[in-house]
């Protein structure tokens, strides 16, 4: 046991080492709450807009290995946490050049770069079922709202006026209404039938309740 541990606070295992007790760290003191779940889950986003004479920026280009490694699409700390485990692993049962205290610039920097290389892909491998998995819904989606009923609040809707409100769990969703066909009084229930992204507005139709009497 003496000679394991002695074995991962030497080099070249000492980077893996150090970073995996680090991520330890942090899940520990999650669960204690000491820190928020949150802190270094970052999403991160990719979608750089630095044109250079073309339609693809450079950042983008530069950053298409780190989305095909799965960074940024699932969550950070989970992503380096696979990391973390799989090069300190990996250096483990890898286990050249023999372990020593002082860093040796080729011998070291060599292994070091295949462990976590390895790892790369193995966390790659790990997260790709995750993909899209912690993306969060986004909520009353246009296309989600079309065929619902609402009732309208302003004094009519027209072509070129009206709010209605659609009923939800929580706060009923006021909606910018507009009408094709002739001109919907206060109060009366309208069905959604179209969206147009332009001006975030709904068309509506009246709606009448089937008799069931």
């Amino acid at each position: 046991m003496e000679q394991f541990i002695e074995g991962c606070l030497s080099w070249p295992a000492l980077p893996a080492t150090t970073l995996l007790a680090c991520v330890v760290l942090y899940w520990v003191l999650a669960l204690l709450g000491a820190v928020d779940l949150d802190f270094l889950s970052i999403d991160l986003d990719f979608d750089m807009d630095v044109e250079v004479g073309g339609d693809v920026s450079v950042l983008q280009v530069g950053f298409v290995p780190v989305k095909w490694l799965n960074i940024g699409s699932v969550p950070t700390m989970l992503w380096v946490s696979i990391f973390s485990l799989s090069g300190w692993f990996i250096g483990r049962i890898w286990g050249s050049p023999e372990p020593h205290p002082h860093f040796e610039w080729t011998s070291d920097t060599v292994a070091i770069i295949r462990d976590f290389g390895v790892a790369a892909f193995v966390t790659k491998a790990a997260t790709q079922p995750l993909r899209g998995r912690f993306e969060p819904e986004e909520p009353n989606r246009a296309e989600d709202l079309l065929g619902r009923i609402c009732q309208v609040t302003t004094s009519e809707v027209t072509s070129t006026f009206g709010e209605a409100e659609l009923p939800t769990d929580g706060a009923p969703l006021k909606l910018k209404v507009r009408s094709r066909d002739a001109a919907i009084g206060r109060g009366d229930s309208v069905l959604i039938v179209d969206f147009q992204a332009e001006g975030n507005l709904y068309f509506v139709t009246p709606f009448d309740a089937p008799d069931l009497s």
